[in-house]
């Protein structure tokens, strides 16, 4: 009898930690399937507000698109309107952007012209007037800027990096057997430009150079040329006589600046190379690749929506009623 007792007793005893297992996994697994719920609820929430962040961007697109139909394309200034600054509350956030002439910088794929062979490096008229420019440019970097030797070697390794044929175009030329002989080789792109960073990979280029030339530089379809209304001190410096490869002084930009309309701004080239001729005094201006009007701008747009921060830049071509968006890039300033 007293071992049938304790035989119930351990069975009972069995049964109850049993129980009590099972109770622990049954515990454990709703405590897992809540959590990957919440994880997966989360993820969901965060994945939506992505999607509506990424259509606010383009809701800004679709009105800057609307702004620039609106605005006069036969001139582009600084304080048109297009350029000012907008910003508007959404629920869980707000959304803000401005445009940004893409022309006031130097068009890299403007300066895809052969070097003139019979030539001197130090000629003027081996080089187009945009690559006069550029030359100029490099001689005003700061700090340590480049001698004009240095400056022409690098524009010979950017042209033969977008040419179409493997001929050096100087004893600074590089074409694609001189890149495939590095540790890491790789081709010339032999033909445009199509990213700022692929400047990187041309021979010459350094890190703090390229840090440097990023706020003068650009990428644009063609050969579009530079809005005199737009661009930076820095760059009126690279506007100099043709026979000039030295660039202007700051003294000379001053005058400039000083001999500006009232309007603010110029309406067309002539009256912009009579100003420039009157002022600086070095020769006659080339104002071959100049505008004073604007066919590409930078949308560069932010959302903040909930637990969201999306910025982004976007290339608008404006061409009337087929204006469009040609580019899309995240930014993470």
């Amino acid at each position: 009898m007293c071992a049938s007792l304790k035989s119930a007793a351990r069975q009972k005893g069995t049964v109850l930690v049993a129980a009590i297992l099972i109770v622990a996994v049954v515990v454990g697994l709703s405590v897992k399937f809540a959590s990957d719920y919440q994880l997966s609820l989360a993820r969901a929430e965060s994945r939506w507000h992505g999607l509506q962040a990424r259509a606010y961007l383009q809701g800004a697109e679709t009105l800057a698109i609307h702004w620039l139909k609106e605005d006069d394309p036969s001139v582009d200034y600084i304080g048109e309107g297009w350029d000012a600054p907008m910003s508007f509350p959404i629920e869980g956030g707000y959304i803000a952007g401005v445009l940004l002439d893409a022309s006031s910088q130097l068009n890299l794929n403007s300066l895809n012209t052969p070097l003139a062979k019979d030539k001197p490096a130090n000629a003027h008229d081996r080089y187009s007037e945009n690559q006069r420019r550029f030359l100029r440019l490099l001689q005003i970097k700061q700090p340590n800027p480049l001698t004009l030797e240095e400056a022409v070697a690098l524009l010979e390794a950017l042209v033969d990096w977008m040419d179409d044929n493997d001929e050096e175009s100087g004893f600074g030329g590089a074409e694609s057997y001189f890149y495939q002989s590095g540790d890491m080789p790789y081709q010339a792109a032999n033909g445009p430009f199509k990213s700022l960073d692929e400047l990187r990979l041309v021979r010459y280029m350094t890190p703090e150079l390229m840090t440097w030339l990023r706020q003068y530089l650009t990428v644009l379809p063609g050969t579009e040329p530079m809005n005199i209304n737009t661009m930076p001190p820095a760059l009126l410096r690279t506007l100099n006589a043709p026979e000039q490869l030295e660039p202007l002084g700051e003294a000379e930009v001053r005058l400039l600046a000083e001999s500006l309309p009232e309007s603010g701004f110029y309406g067309n080239l002539e009256d912009f190379a009579s100003t420039w001729e009157l002022s600086v005094g070095t020769g006659k201006l080339d104002t071959s690749g100049l505008a004073v009007a604007t066919r590409y701008f930078w949308l560069r747009a932010e959302v903040s929506l909930v637990d969201q921060r999306l910025i982004q830049r976007s290339l608008i071509q404006r061409d009337g009623d087929a204006s469009q968006v040609l580019m899309r890039v995240d930014d993470y300033q």
